[in-house]
């Protein structure tokens, strides 16, 4: 295969820093020799071919042109990583995602600046807001959310359906909502949101992974970041203070998702028994895990030993996820199209088939964006 007459040697540094691959990685990726080419590459001793330059921009997920261009590309900024007891062996899939999210920012804020549209102000809105329960407040109030309608969402699919209710209410205000799908392929323990601020288009992502559950608290969660201006990438649910496993801004976020979805002047009752768990669950759409440590914090878990109970319901939540990973296992193999339309948001899915529509962008800039072809949106 022939080689290319020139590339952008700092380019092609700066888009693999950007996405956080080591060099000698990405020469093991698109080369069978033993040698760090890349290294090579970005140091001008070596030219690289043509296939390995499509190997490269699918890899960093750019485009093949700016390997050429003369013009230095933008080092992407550092979201600050959260995550407690995250696998390090994870972090270049994350950091992967992370690269697609900025990109899609960069190209959306270029084009939403053209349609006119105006910069979000919700960003960074609560941020004098220093109550978890004054923020949570805000938070409903902002985004038009209520607590009646969520609790309407009952049955098999409440949760769901909450879920969907509540990212409904999020990019009618203009935040983009997506979810990570199976080619990512990120654990829970290792991801469950990101909050990525922009002037027009910030972002939060979700494990799809994650029980239903798990993805509204951390959705919750995120929506406090973005209100407080304060990215992230984050994996802990935790909003008791005395265990402090999290930085301080993550237990403050966890804390808002709580008061938000589990607010104190809901539950009256004097004491609750391990039968009413359930019921408050499936009421409020929150984990059995998140229900106990709300009650017991509130003094209001009438149970003889809490100590065997709070352990019964952890080992109950981990076999939940081992059984939603093998459901989820199954389904791989299903509508591709659906899987990507999910994964994008509803908010990006809309933009972009509408600028087709409207012929301001062609098809392959349109399918390469929707990872699916504008026809099927």
């Amino acid at each position: 295969m022939a080689q290319v007459g020139f590339v952008n040697k700092e380019n092609l540094r700066i888009a693999r820093e950007n996405i956080g691959l080591m060099t000698r990685f990405v020469s093991d990726k698109i080369s069978k020799s033993q040698e760090d080419i890349i290294l090579q590459f970005e140091s001008g001793d070596k030219l690289p071919t043509w296939a390995q330059i499509r190997q490269l921009a699918k890899l960093y997920n750019i485009s093949e042109i700016l390997f050429f261009s003369k013009n230095t590309i933008s080092k992407y900024k550092e979201i600050p990583d959260y995550r407690v007891g995250a696998d390090s062996s994870e972090d270049e899939k994350v950091k992967k995602l992370i690269n697609l999210v900025i990109s899609r920012q960069k190209w959306l804020e270029n084009k939403l600046k053209e349609d006119g549209f105006k910069q979000n102000n919700l960003q960074g809105s609560g941020k004098n807001l220093s109550s978890p329960n004054e923020l949570a407040k805000f938070i409903y109030e902002k985004l038009e959310i209520s607590i009646e309608e969520i609790k309407k969402f009952s049955g098999m699919d409440g949760s769901k359906k909450t879920l969907k209710y509540l990212i409904q209410k999020a990019e009618d205000k203009g935040i983009f909502v997506g979810k990570t799908i199976h080619y990512h392929n990120i654990k829970v323990k290792n991801l469950r949101g990101v909050f990525i601020s922009n002037p027009f288009c910030p972002f939060i992502i979700l494990n799809r992974k994650d029980a239903l559950a798990g993805q509204i608290f951390s959705f919750i969660h995120e929506l406090s970041h973005l209100f407080r201006k304060s990215e992230a990438i984050s994996n802990s649910l935790n909003f008791r203070n005395q265990d402090n496993p999290a930085n301080n801004e993550e237990v403050f976020c966890n804390r808002v998702a709580v008061e938000f979805l589990l607010p104190k002047e809901e539950l009256q009752q004097n004491i609750y028994s391990e039968a009413d768990l359930e019921n408050i669950c499936s009421t409020y759409k929150v984990s059995k895990l998140t229900t106990f440590y709300r009650l017991k914090e509130m003094r209001k878990l009438g149970h003889a030993d809490l100590d065997s109970l709070e352990e019964k319901i952890k080992a109950e939540t981990e076999r939940n996820l081992i059984l939603k990973a093998e459901a989820d296992k199954k389904k791989e193999g299903g509508n591709y199209t659906n899987s990507m339309r999910d994964s994008n948001g509803s908010l990006f899915n809309n933009y972009v088939v509408r600028l087709y529509s409207d012929n301001e962008i062609g098809p392959v800039e349109a399918s390469n964006l929707l990872r699916f072809s504008p026809e099927n949106a």
